[in-house]
């Protein structure tokens, strides 16, 4: 029998991680600005709290190799975000966005002054407005984060995210293949 959870049943690094999979696949799907928001808002809280998810699941001594710190101590994320920088560069900018969302406004750690994310709608091909659209016109909802005032999707951070977090959960033996998808009568 399985030891109840607060968590859906969701309890190793793996299912967070397969989490954001479906939340980057919400995102990439969203066909409303409010689709695109909650999805990449879920996308950055994923992908930065998998921290938490990791060192939960790791011994003692997995834990002081990845944060740097014992158990309980102070500072083991900012230490799990140091020791891991080069394996998951990506992650100090989710941290950004995920203490953002989670707040209103960044809490604690360092913040980037030249960073900020919205959403917007955007056309393809970009089209004089006074005009009629172009043929092959499309309109579809945007979310980006923008840096020293460039804007990019964000899904592709959140795809380059999810790449690193999935080697990482490789080299770390935190990593499972999915299982059979099983439908509502048990079966496969």
């Amino acid at each position: 029998m399985e030891k109840p959870t607060k968590t859906f049943g969701l309890d190793e690094p793996i299912d967070l991680y397969r989490k954001l999979l479906f939340d980057i696949e919400r995102l990439r799907v969203g066909g409303s600005s409010r689709a695109v928001q909650f999805s990449a808002f879920d996308c950055a809280v994923d992908a930065f709290h998998l921290i938490d998810w990791v060192l939960h699941a790791v011994d003692d001594e997995a834990h002081l190799r990845l944060t740097g710190k014992g158990r309980g101590k102070h500072g083991v994320i900012p230490g799990f975000i140091t020791t891991n920088a080069i394996r998951l560069p990506d992650l100090e900018l989710c941290r950004q966005i995920a203490n953002s969302v989670k707040h209103v406004i960044m809490t604690f750690g360092p913040k980037m002054e030249h960073m900020s994310t919205g959403s917007t709608v955007k056309f393809e091909p970009e089209f004089i407005a006074d005009q009629p659209p172009p043929p092959g016109f499309r309109m579809f909802a945007w979310a980006y984060i923008e840096l020293h005032g460039t804007k990019y999707a964000v899904i592709e951070l959140f795809e380059h995210i999810a790449r690193q977090w999935e080697q990482f959960l490789r080299q770390e033996g935190l990593f499972a293949e999915e299982p059979p998808d099983w439908g509502p009568s048990g079966e496969a």
